[in-house]
């Protein structure tokens, strides 16, 4: 099967149906959607490697994320893979695992694999190897959820979202307040969101915040069910992402705690599992596919440009308080 025979079927020139599958956005939507029907029809596949050496662009997208078992990071690459296929383009997803030696080995890989351009999570963006490399070698990249001012990036401002959620428990009268984190050492995230908890204690005036640190992929069941034990334990946890939040529900179940009765427990990311859960889970909510979709739209940009994105084009989106079953007042 040939593009002449797609061309043919559907009416149009051979140079429409080229521009339909290597500049799909030069193509009128209704025009490049009966020219995919017809090759799909007649199952006609365009040529990847021809096209690459003609255009010298490979039309793939690398992807670096810390892991796809917290589904906040796999609802961000559903964003990615509908916004890059939208544009005509595919994707080549890695994980790292919170590890900088497999951080730095993805970038490589998908250096070698001859990727247009990545987008990526890294653990700390002003110490990042990895992201030296790219900015040495021209390779045009965006960064989602980190945030910082020498990159560019896709984020929220995970800070001060904490902090204004430290002020409304407060107001709903919790003084005993701790915050379940994963390594700040390994998250620039954990970093930023601790920072915002701090901020918020200290501007509600409580004395000894108390910031718990736990694996971000394995359980921790022990270690948080020792920071619940006792006359004088918590009333409220905030917690950096949902997944630690409904692993601090479940812990505090099975030692017998009521969850928001005796416990509210808040969470960072607003994850579509957390509605379904029962409590259903309070959290800060980020639009997470949106987030991934922007940062392919940015991406997209440089590479029409033909330069890397600077850090000034970074660009943060709103965050928004989902009201759940998970927190209450203070009992």
């Amino acid at each position: 099967m040939s593009i002449q025979q797609v061309a043919q079927q559907a009416g149009v020139s051979v140079a429409t149906v080229s521009r339909a599958f290597n500049s799909p956005g030069q193509v009128a939507p209704a025009t490049r959607a009966l020219i995919e029907r017809t090759a799909q029809r007649l199952g006609y596949v365009p040529n990847a490697s021809a096209r690459t050496l003609r255009s010298q662009r490979s039309r793939v997208i690398g992807v670096v994320l810390p892991t796809l078992i917290n589904p906040v990071f796999a609802e961000c690459l559903e964003g990615i893979a509908q916004a890059a296929a939208a544009k005509g383009y595919a994707i080549l997803p890695m994980t790292t695992e919170y590890s900088l030696q497999r951080e730095e080995h993805a970038v490589q890989q998908l250096q070698a694999s001859n990727v247009d351009g990545m987008v990526l999570v890294v653990s700390s963006p002003g110490a990042s190897q990895a992201l030296q490399q790219l900015a040495s070698r021209g390779v045009p990249y965006a960064l989602i959820y980190n945030r910082h001012p020498d990159h560019p990036c896709v984020s929220v401002d995970s800070e001060q979202a904490v902090a204004d959620l430290v002020t409304h428990l407060h107001t709903l009268g919790h003084q005993r307040i701790a915050m379940v984190c994963g390594h700040r050492a390994a998250s620039d995230r954990a970093q930023q969101r601790s920072k915002g908890f701090l901020q918020g204690m200290a501007q509600a005036g409580l004395a000894t915040p108390l910031v718990l640190e736990v694996p971000f992929i394995h359980a921790a069941a022990q270690q948080i069910q020792a920071l619940l034990q006792g006359s004088h334990r918590p009333t409220a946890l905030v917690c950096s992402n949902d997944l630690l939040a409904i692993r601090s529900i479940r812990a505090a179940v099975q030692m017998g705690l009521r969850v928001p009765h005796d416990l509210s427990v808040v969470g960072f990311d607003g994850i579509a599992l957390g509605l379904e859960l029962t409590p259903m889970l309070s959290t800060i909510a980020q639009p997470n596919a949106d987030m991934g979709a922007r940062s392919v739209s940015l991406l997209l940009e440089a590479l029409a440009r033909g330069e890397p994105l600077q850090a000034h084009q970074s660009i943060t989106l709103a965050h928004q308080w989902r009201t759940g079953e998970s927190c209450a007042p203070a009992p």
